[in-house]
């Protein structure tokens, strides 16, 4: 396999090792911001929230922003703060990845309050 194809594979995948080697964000982050690690994580998550992305994605930047003391209220916090901003269309269209991301079980959810 050459060079491309291994790159392009890691990126398919959202390889995390690869892609927190292309930039160095974390500390060039710490050299300039006075933000702490639990609002680092929670403006990623909001990032992420804006643009989208595949359920892994999600899943380790939630990981994160819970690793760094923020806890699933505020994960949901976020969606509600960026809804003026982003649309309330894509966070009615991103809450199941959430949910996923911070294995929450949604349509059981949605099925046993129906019932």
């Amino acid at each position: 396999m050459s060079g491309y194809q291994e790159v392009l594979r890691h990126l398919a995948v959202n390889d995390r090792r690869l892609l927190a080697g292309l930039s160095g964000v974390d500390e060039a982050a710490a050299l300039c911001c006075p933000l702490d690690p639990r609002t680092t994580a929670l403006v990623r998550v909001a990032s992420l929230a804006a643009v989208g992305g595949p359920v892994e994605t999600f899943r380790w930047t939630i990981q994160d922003a819970l690793e760094a003391g923020a806890d699933e209220d505020e994960v949901v916090a976020v969606l509600l703060a960026i809804a003026p901003l982003v649309g309330v269309a894509r966070v009615a269209a991103i809450a199941p990845t959430v949910a996923l991301a911070l294995d929450y079980d949604l349509d059981a959810a949605l099925e046993s309050h129906d019932a």
